[in-house]
């Protein structure tokens, strides 16, 4: 008697679970190795407490009884990814007047891409299973939106049209979605669906219809005080051009594979005081990048509030795809992105210079530690070092003649160079 029972107990159990315990598994994992062990604990610690809150949240309902619908929101990776989520979550106020917390695992990334106003506040990462529960809807964002809870009878009550478009996504749910507990493995399968359906990073998220994600601009607030400091300097009558030499940082140690070559940097840097004169580099990103030598100033790990007014200003800006183009982009400025193992049909923008390898690229998720070691085993990748300096080069020096007409003459004579790469 014992063993039936037993039996039909764990087949409910893995029935009930759908991978979950898996999912949960494999995302200490990735924490532990990222973050250390004292940020798994507080995460299990945060999820723990939510559970139990969970039973109180079910029985009463959700604590706000206000005429706003209030709502958790908690976007996922890092500086670009929080710039897409930030123009569904602007989609998402236009329905109905709401109360927003986005929670950020990065809040120094978050303030400075949701901002801070009466109706939007930004709270720590750690904090969203502990809160979200009292909120009327609390979403997930990655490449998919996840309704993590919803307060039907509030939503229904409060916004029709919301609460339509949360139904939509749960009832298209297994279709949407792509069930398997290792994330590099699902990103891989999601861009080769985006790729057969012809949508991107941003139209992704429209989840089957639930959201149109119309277009790729997103209002970035900007601090007049910061700007003021930037003033100051003297940097606003000049041209100038910025360039990066980072990433965001998914672990504690380790340089990603889509850095493009530092030595790159330097070479395009000398090879622009011979031909564009007159135009000065300024190094941004991390405090803890390595200087690019040749850069007129070097601004690492300076205010992000200061960095919005610097890259605004810039003519141009140079780098691998990663945050600060997403930024640059958003600001208006024009950007030269070396694409490597990102694939260029998800991350780029049509309005830029977006450059990769004709022979080797796009390999995101192919295996588990894509981002910091080359599927080919090289030490620094192919599809980085493929695009050359003299490539970037041509790049920027085409940008300066659309600016300048007397540097015409010198861009039409590399029309006839054959490139040896992609340009997208």
């Amino acid at each position: 008697m014992a063993l039936p029972v037993t039996v039909l107990l764990q087949t409910w159990v893995l029935w009930k679970d759908k991978g979950k315990a898996a999912a949960l598994l494999t995302s200490a994992a990735e924490m532990w190795k990222a973050q250390g062990i004292r940020q798994v604990c507080a995460a299990a610690y945060s999820v723990a407490e939510g559970r139990i809150r969970t039973v109180f949240f079910r029985l009463w309902g959700s604590r706000h009884r206000d005429g706003s619908l209030h709502i958790a929101f908690c976007p996922t990776g890092g500086l670009g990814d929080y710039i897409i989520s930030a123009r569904l979550l602007e989609e998402i106020r236009t329905i109905c007047p709401m109360k927003v917390t986005v929670f950020c695992e990065k809040p120094t990334y978050g303030k400075a891409v949701y901002g801070m106003g009466e109706d939007v506040r930004v709270s720590g990462y750690e904090n969203f299973e502990r809160e979200r529960w009292g909120c009327d809807l609390a979403l997930y964002v990655e490449h998919f939106v996840h309704i993590k809870n919803a307060d039907r009878k509030r939503l229904k009550m409060l916004s029709p049209e919301l609460y339509r478009r949360v139904h939509l996504i749960r009832r298209h749910w297994k279709r949407l979605y792509v069930e398997t507990g290792e994330q590099c493995y699902r990103e891989r399968v999601q861009f080769e669906r985006c790729r057969t359906l012809g949508l991107n990073r941003w139209t992704e998220l429209r989840m089957g219809g639930a959201f149109q994600m119309a277009d790729q601009k997103v209002r970035i607030p900007m601090q007049e005080s910061y700007g003021a400091m930037w003033n100051r300097r003297g940097m606003g009558s000049k041209r100038y051009i910025t360039v990066n030499y980072g990433t965001d940082r998914m672990r504690r140690r380790g340089r990603q594979v889509k850095l493009w070559p530092k030595t790159y940097y330097e070479r395009l840097i000398r090879e622009c005081r011979k031909d564009i004169p007159g135009s000065a580099f300024i190094q941004i990103g991390d405090a803890q990048a390595e200087r690019i030598a040749g850069a007129d100033l070097y601004l690492l790990g300076e205010n992000l509030e200061l960095i919005k007014w610097v890259l605004r200003g810039a003519f141009c800006h140079i780098d691998c795809e990663g945050g600060l183009v997403h930024l640059a982009t958003q600001l208006g400025t024009k950007c030269i992105v070396v694409f490597g193992p990102t694939p260029v049909h998800m991350y780029a923008y049509p309005q830029n210079r977006n450059l990769q390898s004709g022979q080797c690229q796009n390999c995101m998720g192919l295996h588990k530690d894509w981002a910091y070691h080359c599927f080919r085993g090289e030490e620094e990748a192919a599809c980085m070092r493929a695009v050359t300096w003299d490539m970037v080069f041509r790049e920027l020096r085409r940008l300066v003649a659309a600016d300048d007409p007397e540097d015409k003459g010198k861009a039409q004579e590399d029309e006839t160079v054959s490139p040896g790469y992609m340009e997208i």
